[in-house]
C-alpha cells in the first residue's frame, strides 16, 4: 500500500524502486519516476471516472494513482520482470489490467486519455500512433527538446516536420519541466510533460501530410522551389505557385496552412513523392 498522493515523497518512491533491485534496460529506455511533483502533476490532469490507457507501466507506482482517479486504467509493459512487479504492487487494485506486450504493435482500446513517462527511444513512433488512433487527450513526460519542437512555430529553430504533423491535428501545450533527477537512473536531459488535445485535422489525408513533409523537410533550409526542382521538375514548381505558395520561402518558413496547399496541389504527384520518402524518419 502507497501513501495518499499528497503525502507521497521522493524518499518513498526511491524506497520503491531499491527494493526490487532492479537491472534497468539501457535498450528499453527505462528510468523511473522519483519525483512525487511528476505523479500529481499527470494525475491532476486526468478528469475523474476517465478511462485511461498507460504506456509503459514500470512497476507500477504512476498506475497505482491513476487508478485513484480513472474509472479504469489499461496500462502496457514490453518488460516480463517489471510485469511480475507491478502485479504484486496493485494486487488490492480492481480497476487495473496489465498487458504484456509491445504499446507500438497490441491493439488500444478506445480511451478518454492516453498517458506516458515515454520511453525516450520511441518518443516518435508513439507520437506518431496517439495521432493515427485519433486519441482525444494525451498527458506525455518527453525530452524538452522534443516538447519544443512540438510546440514551435514557423522559422523557428526547432520547427520541422513533428511540429507540422502534429500541430496539424492537436492543440500541445507544455505543462511543466522536470531536471534529470526527477527520474531514476538520471537521463542527461530534462523532460516535459505536455497535454495533447485533438481538434479538427487540417488535413484528413495523415499519409500524403507524411509523404509530402518527408520531402520537404529532409532539406528544411532550402527554398521549396529548389525542393520541387530536385524531385518533381517545373510543372509541380508551377503547381505549387498556382496554388499561392511562395516557392521562394525555405521548408522551415511554411506554416501549416501553406503546407496543406502545397499537398493539395502535389496530389497528381503523390506516387513519385512516395517513392521519394522511403524511409526517412519523423525526426527530420
Amino acid at each position: 500500500m502507497l501513501p495518499e498522493l499528497d503525502e507521497l515523497t521522493r524518499e518513498d518512491l526511491m524506497r520503491l524502486v531499491a527494493q526490487y533491485r532492479l537491472r534497468l534496460s539501457k535498450r528499453l529506455s527505462q528510468h523511473f519516476v522519483i519525483d512525487p511533483t511528476v505523479i500529481r502533476d499527470i494525475v491532476s490532469h486526468v478528469l475523474p471516472n476517465s478511462r485511461v490507457l498507460e504506456v509503459g507501466t514500470g512497476i507500477g507506482t504512476l498506475t497505482y494513482y491513476l487508478a485513484k482517479v480513472a474509472s479504469q486504467v489499461i496500462t502496457i509493459e514490453v518488460d516480463g520482470r517489471l510485469v511480475k512487479i507491478a502485479e504484486k504492487l496493485l494486487s488490492g487494485v480492481n480497476n487495473v489490467s496489465i498487458i504484456q506486450g509491445d504499446a507500438l504493435r497490441v491493439p488500444w482500446p478506445q480511451v478518454d486519455f492516453v498517458v506516458s513517462n515515454v520511453p525516450y527511444s520511441i518518443t516518435s513512433a508513439l507520437l506518431m500512433r496517439i495521432i493515427r488512433e485519433g486519441v482525444s487527450k494525451a498527458l506525455l513526460t518527453i525530452q524538452r527538446e522534443v516538447a519544443d519542437r512540438l510546440v514551435s512555430s514557423p522559422g523557428g529553430d526547432n520547427y520541422g516536420r513533428l511540429s507540422v504533423i502534429t500541430q496539424c491535428t492537436y492543440t500541445i501545450n507544455v505543462l511543466a519541466t522536470y531536471p534529470p533527477d526527477s527520474f531514476y537512473p538520471s537521463p542527461e536531459v530534462y523532460s516535459s510533460l505536455i497535454i495533447m488535445e485533438r481538434r479538427k485535422p487540417c488535413y484528413e489525408d495523415l499519409e500524403k501530410l507524411e509523404l509530402v513533409t518527408n520531402m520537404l523537410f529532409r532539406h528544411r533550409n532550402r527554398v521549396i522551389r529548389w525542393v520541387l526542382s530536385k524531385y518533381l521538375g517545373k510543372e509541380a514548381v508551377d503547381a505549387v505557385v498556382k496554388a499561392g505558395v511562395n516557392v521562394n520561402n525555405r521548408a522551415r518558413q511554411l506554416s501549416i496552412n501553406e503546407v496543406v496547399q502545397i499537398v493539395k496541389a502535389l496530389n497528381p504527384y503523390i506516387n513519385i513523392i512516395r517513392t521519394v520518402a522511403g524511409k526517412s524518419s519523423i525526426n527530420d
